[in-house]
């Protein structure tokens, strides 16, 4: 489901040549034309006038809104038309001034930007607005994830050596916080969280990109892709974190999380129970519900688990249960040092049309084939047959090496290459190796792209 987004600025420009030099003379006919190559596609869900725009508060922003709205309705009138505002609720600060409610209702839906940022509504979020205005459709437009760099557990575990903490994008308390409420006040039609896949920009050095995301920018999940994943599936799941490799920490204290669709969780270390654990929200009422459901332990209001744990090298283990039934396992185990490479390919064969591309995914393992979470071994790719390498990455926004090379260092135990076919058919074999880890090659196949008839 797609909220199709048209402007980032109308005549207030963000920039010293953005559109707004055009938007008198060309926003009528950019409309149109946007609309009408879209509309056909049933994906899309909202069509969106703006995001972040500064005529929110404007004096002539009423009629601004208005006209663009009605220039939507006139070339779709099947869907309503929205906007990413970021004013809604001014600060109490008084240096900015609020988006009035005139303007919002010119909105089919009203799309809140960072519900929770507005000084009192960082624990009211939209319930303030709902009061106010009862007829309001509500839409989150933008509002945080869980970001943070994959692997990184800084936040939870210190440096032993008093360095700060990696910064994160959002700690993943708020964004719990923020969907509970999407799930307790049905009002509020959904969400967009900023952002689902990390991004180059909006950084400041070292880092180049911003790792607000729940994926990093290869596509490998990072914790808060299980959050969602325990939010939003039926089928059981566990997500146990962090790793298990703190050598030199022998005694400290480490929280143990975890991300479950299961009604309890029980933890093991090194085979001995630390306790089992429970969601106390959603609550389960009492008509219609098993004795098993009603009498699990529930010991949290939060939407993970956490068990603090004395760190001592070996296996933990998690074991979910549902309905008293034991549905799921997951461990973490103490690794050994780098060994091996394993190397797998996202899909077996591809087009040879020039565009098709496979993605080659690197582990870094030890001798007992488990990835190794600290790895940052570089990897060196190598290339035979009818394709080429286009791109190496690692996921890690701080890290300068080339996007553009045959080599990568990996980032927490991973880290991946991607390979475009030519124009002939035949095969493709790539090797990765590494300085004393044992190499490993695949292979995909490319095949002549079929053409319409």
């Amino acid at each position: 489901m797609v909220m199709n987004e048209v402007f980032d600025e109308w005549k207030q420009g963000k920039t010293a040549n953005g559109y707004g030099q055009y938007f008198d003379e060309w926003s009528e006919r950019d409309i149109t034309n946007f609309v009408r190559r879209d509309r056909n596609h049933p994906a899309v869900l909202l069509w969106s006038a703006g995001n972040e725009i500064g005529e929110q508060a404007a004096a002539n922003g009423v009629e601004m809104v208005k006209r663009l709205v009605d220039i939507f309705h006139r070339e779709d009138p099947t869907r309503p038309v929205t906007m990413g505002c970021d004013r809604i609720a001014a600060n109490l600060t008084g240096r900015e001034v609020g988006t009035p409610p005139e303007f919002l209702a010119v909105l089919d839906v009203v799309g809140y930007n960072y519900s929770d940022r507005r000084a009192k509504r960082a624990e009211t979020y939209f319930s303030d607005d709902r009061h106010a205005f009862p007829q309001r459709k509500f839409i989150g437009t933008e509002n945080g994830s869980m970001g943070g760099a994959r692997g990184d557990y800084s936040e939870l575990v210190p440096p032993s050596s008093g360095a700060a903490p990696r910064r994160r994008g959002n700690r993943g308390t708020d964004f719990e916080q923020l969907w509970r409420f999407r799930r307790i006040y049905e009002y509020v039609s959904g969400d967009h969280m900023w952002t689902g896949i990390d991004h180059l920009g909006e950084a400041q050095w070292p880092s180049k990109g911003s790792a607000a995301g729940v994926l990093d920018t290869c596509g490998f999940p990072k914790d808060g892709y299980y959050f969602c994943q325990s939010q939003w599936t039926d089928k059981p799941m566990v997500h146990l974190f962090p790793h298990w490799n703190w050598k030199g920490r022998e005694g400290e204290v480490i929280p143990v999380l975890c991300y479950t669709n299961c009604d309890t969780v029980e933890l093991f270390v090194n085979g001995k129970s630390f306790g089992a654990q429970g969601y106390w929200f959603p609550r389960v009422g009492y008509w219609g519900q098993t004795v098993a459901r009603t009498t699990v332990p529930r010991t949290t209001s939060d939407l993970h688990l956490t068990w603090t744990v004395p760190y001592q090298p070996g296996t933990l283990k998690v074991v979910g249960t549902k309905d008293g039934k034991v549905v799921v396992t997951e461990e973490i185990a103490t690794t050994g040092e780098p060994a091996a490479i394993a190397l797998s390919a996202d899909r077996d064969a591809i087009a040879a049309d020039r565009r098709d591309v496979a993605h080659f995914i690197v582990k870094i393992l030890d001798a007992q084939g488990r990835v190794v979470p600290t790895a940052g071994n570089e990897v060196t790719f190598a290339v035979q047959g009818e394709g080429k390498i286009i791109g190496v990455d690692n996921g890690n926004l701080a890290s300068d090496e080339d996007y553009k090379g045959n080599r990568r260092k990996a980032f927490n135990g991973l880290c991946l290459a991607i390979v475009q076919s030519t124009a002939k058919p035949g095969r493709i074999q790539i090797t990765a190796t590494s300085p004393g880890l044992k190499p490993a090659s695949v292979t995909v196949t490319t095949s002549e792209a079929r053409r319409p008839t």
